[in-house]
């Protein structure tokens, strides 16, 4: 199984986070193959989703989580069964602060000044469906949380790994 993931990332990558992704991926090297792009501008992702059969691709993104470690252990042993060669993940900058579809700043509407997932993005959201129907993505929800593309990726990464833990009957803490 070899995974492959692509985040947008128009600025540069924090040391942390690429030394949290390495070591994820040095671990992961017992389960699987797994290797993480780095691309500018979202339209990019289009010459690494050219000739790719045998493949799954999922948008990931916030909104009402309900995978689970879990669930997601569920679906890496379904993918092994089935044969599948590449799954391939595709994280978009969001806006943090600012309504995707609107470009306008979200105000909060709750006194704690707390900004929940759908004040910022949806799977609905315009600008999302247009990029899953134009690389036919299907969406893949981790978190209620909006998080820098980075963050997602080294998240994407731990429950990777920790699916991948839990579907070897390994020790994970939680």
């Amino acid at each position: 199984m070899k995974y492959e993931i692509y985040i947008e990332e128009p600025k540069k990558m924090q040391p942390f986070y690429k030394k949290a992704i390495a070591e994820y991926e040095k671990r992961l090297g017992r389960y699987c193959k797994i290797s993480c792009h780095i691309v500018k501008k979202e339209k990019d992702w289009a010459k690494y989703l050219n000739n790719q059969t045998g493949t799954q691709s999922f948008l990931v993104i916030p909104g009402e989580a309900r995978m689970t470690s879990e669930i997601l252990s569920e679906q890496i042993g379904e993918w092994e069964k089935t044969g599948e060669k590449k799954i391939l993940f595709f994280i978009p900058a969001l806006q943090e602060g600012q309504n995707r579809q609107t470009g306008t700043p979200v105000a909060s509407s709750n006194c704690a000044g707390v900004h929940t997932p759908e004040d910022y993005l949806t799977v609905e959201d315009v600008s999302i469906k247009k990029i899953r129907d134009r690389y036919d993505l299907m969406p893949l929800i981790l978190s209620d949380f909006v998080m820098s593309p980075s963050m997602t990726g080294m998240i994407l990464y731990e429950q990777i790994y920790r699916g991948y833990r839990i579907l070897h009957h390994h020790p994970y803490h939680k």
